[in-house]
């Protein structure tokens, strides 16, 4: 607003006339600044949020990694080093196991040994000698030998059986006794072996058979 004031007036009252000038103000400019100041609030919390996401999935990952590198070793039981591997030259199957658990197969019976693979819980393994530290000595195509050891320290990782045999359609647990043990009767022994809670096998399954 301009005032224009005659000095005669003063001391007495006045009348102001004036005009009013506006000055364009841009409300894009406004706009912008409120925008701008908005998203950087926006992407600073989204970033936070990205941040603690990278993170745990960092956490995560090393936790994955840690589980995968994980072996079965802290589960055997040493029972002692060897200078070289015990082995009777035996090449013939003389019972079966199979593992309770995950279990490092070595190149000697000894936990100082070399790890030549991995077996599965579950897995069924030929056995061609009983070693005197409690380690077998079993048939293993992983290595150029053809064979390694697994530890079983006071039977603890595999259940021993002197045969096995692979459910076909129709049977059952007593007519595969009576077949192979002479005796239906005998499946409680089949049954305990592979300690199994029911009567029920299915078809293609592989059990345990004891000794005739």
């Amino acid at each position: 607003m301009s005032l224009i004031i005659d000095e005669s007036m003063f001391g007495k009252p006045l009348r102001v006339s004036g005009t009013i000038v506006l000055e364009d103000v841009s409300e894009d400019a406004e706009a912008v600044e409120t925008e701008v100041g908005t998203d950087t609030d926006t992407e600073e919390i989204n970033t936070e949020g990205q941040d603690t996401e990278s993170q745990s999935s960092d956490s995560q990952e090393e936790q994955d990694t840690a589980e995968q590198q994980e072996t079965p070793e802290t589960d055997e039981v040493d029972t002692g080093s060897v200078d070289d591997a015990e082995n009777d030259g035996n090449t013939e199957v003389i019972g079966y196991g199979k593992l309770r658990t995950m279990m490092n197969i070595r190149n000697k019976n000894s936990l100082d040994s070399e790890i030549v693979t991995i077996y599965k819980k579950d897995t069924i393994v030929p056995i061609l000698q009983y070693c005197s530290n409690s380690w077998a000595r079993i048939v293993c195509e992983e290595t150029d030998c053809g064979y390694a050891y697994v530890c079983n320290t006071n039977n603890v990782y595999l259940i021993i059986g002197k045969s096995i045999y692979t459910v076909e359609k129709g049977d059952t647990i007593k007519s595969i006794a009576a077949a192979l043990l002479g005796d239906e009767e005998r499946y409680t022994e089949i049954k305990s072996l592979n300690e199994f809670s029911s009567n029920v096998i299915a078809e293609g399954q592989v059990l345990l058979i004891p000794e005739v």
